[in-house]
């Protein structure tokens, strides 16, 4: 399958598989990634098998691992995929997640749940009490209360796609087709199985419909032990639907242009498959069947939108009506009792559509709107997302298990929300298209408005903001902006970069760029920054502590810049991961890709890895805001991790006799944990100033035995940035450590 307007990545993977010899720039690892995320989920494996690379993403069941960090909360929402409902319940697939929506009253949508899940699902469907989701493995949850949903089972295949009925369910894993039993939903189990590849797009009766390459595929499984191949039917569907002796198809192919044709075949006989109906240019990647009609998704190019066709009469189907929604649609479902039409739409979220007029559709409104997260900022208890299409998402994120959205500005659609930054009533944020830079009045996080912007000349990639300055890194520039008025932005100075620009990190007066090479500015004079250094090392992310620079690029570099025009490697240690940033925290660094890598770096000559976590989604940025590790992983959302456990630290001295007192971070702008080793309570912990003065806003959290510790919080909210002296007595015995409280990074 060709999509219009991919054939220049085409090409770039054609150059890619046939130069395994050099190592791929990161550049061409995000074109990837660019172009991969437009194309359905369903099809994600085929269409990387069919340019020579990796499918294994998405054709093998990944086992979730963690050792050494451990996820608290998540926000998992991302492109939406699939729409499905029962009576006034809808069910929303998007991102990492699966929404449960209440649309007893269509006007006043209520969000009943969010299952948040370790991968990005590809497929689901409710059936009486039951949600069945599909991706990385196929998972039964029950819903009979919507607002507690319960995981029952998970059967470990990854799937493209699956089909259930009555009590069969049927899905292809690994060029397997297989027939599971769900009459038990806590204890599926395989029937039947055979040889067989493609998606499963559909089931009606005793007949089970395959997308398989250009043509579909049609399975017999009146013997559920026995399933077989019984006969195909050419060209290529991207959505299909089935009842009774009829399959709808949405037939796609490409010229120059996208084509579509809606056919309606007869599949009585499975073995010789025929067409009974046909109407030309309508399509999408998804068909849902209501009553008499049939509800087309539509595509992601222009002239293929959401459509009703009536199909009474099967040889002669006709279009009822239609209407464009804001985006690129997925998914469709509609329930004519509710005069309602649900769209997945990949940036919108869910769109609702009015049918009660059938001849003249009109698009309500849309929820949950989410993309693809490029960059995350944190201020206070707002998180601050830019989620490409979807623009700026705001979170709060103070209870840090329950993140919730409370707020959003569209970046227009086909703006890209690159990259953002924030501090007390404003954001700042970089797109991809003009005015490229622009100032959000924040003061009230629930109703972002834009107050300024244009300063900037190119596409931000990264940005940091200091005092009243903004020091912004983006293709082929880099530029300082006045933001003392932010309605008013102004550059202030520029200076050329050598190509497109990744990350950026600053320590004192010089900033660290990652570019086509490794770019040294000096910005002692924000009028005219200058660049000192360009070094060939190439990195993705870079994160730089005092005269350290840790890079990131297929592995993790540790370098010198303790001499800033002349950096040189310390250690490095490969992986094979598309690396995307690094952040340091102490002695540990996070590198973030498909797996989220944890190295214990307090000898940066000697760098180790010590533990990991599979994200649910490319890892595309890291933030450190005490305690916390914040991720942007991609199309999954952003996840909220727990940045040290003992698991992966010096353990604390538990000799007879002996108290050890353990403090981390020790340097935060909120959160402190502290661990004592002692051998019973009580405690005495106390916090004081510089000058010796007790401290009395620090609020504690209650103390929790750990067995032979006891672990606290303390929340420095309420004091001002200093160093503190923490005091802990314990048994008679005097202990102090040493806490910087900051408001920044």
């Amino acid at each position: 399958m060709i999509l219009r307007g991919k054939s220049i990545i085409i090409l770039l993977l054609a150059g890619l598989a046939a130069a395994s010899a050099r190592e791929p720039e990161f550049n061409e690892f995000r074109a990837v990634q660019e172009s991969l995320s437009g194309v359905h989920p369903r099809m994600r494996a085929s269409w990387l098998a069919e340019r020579g690379l990796d499918d294994s993403y998405y054709t093998t069941f990944r086992k979730p691992d963690s050792s050494g960090i451990r996820m608290v909360g998540k926000w998992g929402r991302g492109p939406s995929v699939e729409v499905t409902g029962q009576d006034s319940l809808v069910a929303l697939t998007l991102g990492s997640e699966v929404a449960l929506l209440n649309f007893a009253d269509p006007d006043s949508p209520e969000v009943l749940a969010e299952i948040q899940l370790s991968y990005l699902p590809s497929q689901s469907a409710l059936q009486d009490s039951l949600l069945f989701i599909g991706g990385n493995g196929i998972e039964t949850w029950n819903i009979e209360d919507p607002t507690q949903p319960e995981r029952l089972s998970i059967i470990p295949y990854a799937v493209g796609d699956f089909s259930l009925q009555d009590t069969f369910l049927y899905f292809v894993s690994l060029d397997t087709f297989r027939v599971y039993s769900i009459a038990d939903p806590e204890n599926p189990y395989q029937l039947g199985s055979c040889r067989d590849s493609g998606y499963v797009a559909a089931a009606a009766g005793s007949t089970v419909v395959l997308m398989v390459g250009e043509a579909l595929g049609f399975i017999d499984v009146s013997d559920p032990a026995n399933p077989h191949r019984v006969g195909q039917y050419p060209g290529f569907a991207l959505g299909t639907a089935a009842r009774g002796n009829i399959c709808c198809a949405a037939m796609y192919w490409s010229t120059d242009e996208d084509h579509f044709r809606f056919e309606v075949l007869d599949i009585s006989n499975p073995g010789s498959v025929s067409r009974l109906g046909y109407l030309n240019d309508i399509g999408g990647y998804d068909v849902h069947l209501d009553g008499p009609l049939a509800f087309v998704s539509g595509f992601q190019s222009s002239g293929f939108e959401f459509t009703i066709i009536s199909i009474a009469d099967s040889t002669n189907p006709s279009r009822v009506g239609g209407c464009t929604t804001p985006g690129d649609n997925s998914g469709v479902w509609s329930r004519l009792a509710m005069d309602r039409a649900f769209v997945a739409d990949r940036s919108q979220g869910l769109t609702i559509v009015d049918i009660s007029n059938l001849n003249n559709p009109s698009v309500d409104t849309s929820l949950m709107k989410a993309s693809r997260a490029q960059d995350i900022w944190i201020d206070g208890d707002y998180a601050y997302v830019a989620d490409c299409a979807a623009g700026l998402r705001i979170l709060d994120v103070s209870d840090p298990p329950a993140p919730a959205e409370i707020g959003g500005l569209d970046s227009m659609h086909y703006w890209t929300s690159e990259t953002v930054t924030a501090r007390d009533s404003f954001a700042f944020e970089g797109l991809g298209w003009p005015p490229y830079f622009r100032s959000i009045l924040v003061s009230d996080p629930t109703r972002p408005v834009v107050v300024g912007g244009g300063a900037s000349e190119t596409v931000p990639k990264d940005m940091v903001l200091r005092d009243t300055l903004i020091y912004l890194a983006g293709r082929l520039r880099f530029h300082v902006i006045n933001v003392a008025r932010p309605r008013e932005p102004e550059l202030v100075g520029s200076c050329v970069l050598s190509g497109d620009v990744w990350d950026m990190d600053m320590e004192g007066n010089l900033a660290y760029v990652t570019s086509r090479y490794f770019t040294t500015v000096d910005v002692s004079r924000p009028d005219s920054p200058q660049v000192i250094h360009e070094w060939g090392s190439r990195a993705s992310g870079v994160d730089i502590v005092d005269t350290i620079a840790y890079l990131a690029y297929y592995g993790l570099k540790t370098a010198s810049v303790a001499n800033p025009t002349s950096p040189y490697i310390l250690d490095s240690v490969p992986l094979n991961d598309i690396i995307s940033d690094v952040v340091v925290v102490d002695t540990l660094a996070f590198v973030g890709g498909y797996t989220l890598h944890i190295f214990n770096v307090a000898d940066p000559r000697n760098i180790r890895q010590v533990g990991s976590w599979t994200a649910p989604h490319w890892v595309r940025r890291l933030l450190y805001a005490p305690p916390y590790l914040y991720a942007a992983c991609y199309a999954a959302g952003v996840c909220i991790l727990e940045t040290t456990q003992t698991s992966i630290e010096e353990p604390l001295s538990r000799r007879p006799g002996v108290i050890a007192v353990r403090v981390w971070p020790s340097v935060t702008m909120r959160w402190v944990h502290v661990e004592v080793a002692a051998p019973a309570s009580p405690l005495e912990l106390e916090l004081f100033d510089a000058m010796g003065s007790k401290v009395p806003d620090a609020a504690w959290s209650s103390i929790v035995s750990l067995g032979d510790c006891f672990r606290m919080e303390l929340d420095l909210a309420g004091v001002p940035a200093g160093v503190y002296v923490l005091r802990s007595r314990v048994e008679g015995k005097t202990w102090t450590t040493k806490v910087v409280r900051t408001r920044r990074r």
